[in-house]
């Protein structure tokens, strides 16, 4: 009898360690299949910004003595799950004389440098964000670009660089943040925004570079 009864209990302890076996493999299972659900969402979900300057362009008027300068920068936010931002962004204008993805120091080598306020915008939303600067002969603008702008006249294919802090708010307490710059190229600048020139002009989509560190 006292075989008999060891025997079951023998068994007894191997059906519990089968079933806890199992318990496992599924508890396991099911966080495999979380983790790879998840990793379906971060590579279907758009994670960039994207940017684009109204009209591929930079308007300019006179302010004696100094040169209005305004263009709009829209922020698009395709993201159905995450709010981003774009913040300490720095806007440098370059001619097509100078490499603006090739400078390493945009701000000696820039036409004029602008300053765009920061971008909060939330999922599957656009922003506009509008930016006027009055730039001063020679102390912003040197003398050749300032005089051909502050009397009427256009360059043509020029760009817009932006550095800047691109994060994205995954969770209310987990953030990702990178250095991103945005190219938005062949810009018209000069002249005034109701201007025959600007009334067909399609918008810029501005083309983005992260940084690799």
């Amino acid at each position: 009898m006292t075989a008999d009864g060891e025997g079951g209990g023998e068994k007894s302890k191997f059906r519990w360690l089968d079933a806890a076996r199992y318990e496992v493999a599924a508890a396991v299972t099911v966080l495999i299949m979380a983790v790879i659900v998840n990793a379906v969402k971060v590579v279907l979900r758009p994670d960039s910004l994207q940017l684009s300057v109204d009209k591929g362009s930079i308007f300019t008027a006179q302010y004696p003595p100094q040169l209005i300068m305004e263009l709009k920068l829209r922020a698009q936010n395709p993201s159905g799950q995450v709010r981003m931002f774009y913040v300490s962004v720095t806007g440098y204008l370059f001619d097509n004389t100078t490499s603006a993805s090739a400078s390493l120091d945009p701000g000696y080598d820039s036409v004029v440098i602008f300053k765009p306020k920061d971008m909060a915008v939330v999922q599957q939303e656009a922003l506009d964000c509008s930016l006027g600067m009055k730039v001063v002969r020679e102390k912003q603008m040197d003398p050749s670009h300032f005089d051909v702008l502050y009397n009427g006249s256009s360059f043509s294919d020029m760009t817009l660089r932006l550095d800047g802090d691109l994060i994205t708010e995954v969770t209310s307490e987990l953030n990702m943040t990178r250095r991103t710059t945005y190219y938005c190229e062949e810009l018209l600048v000069g002249g005034n925004g109701d201007d025959e020139a600007f009334k067909y002009r399609q918008d810029a989509i501005c083309k983005q570079r992260r940084a690799t560190n």
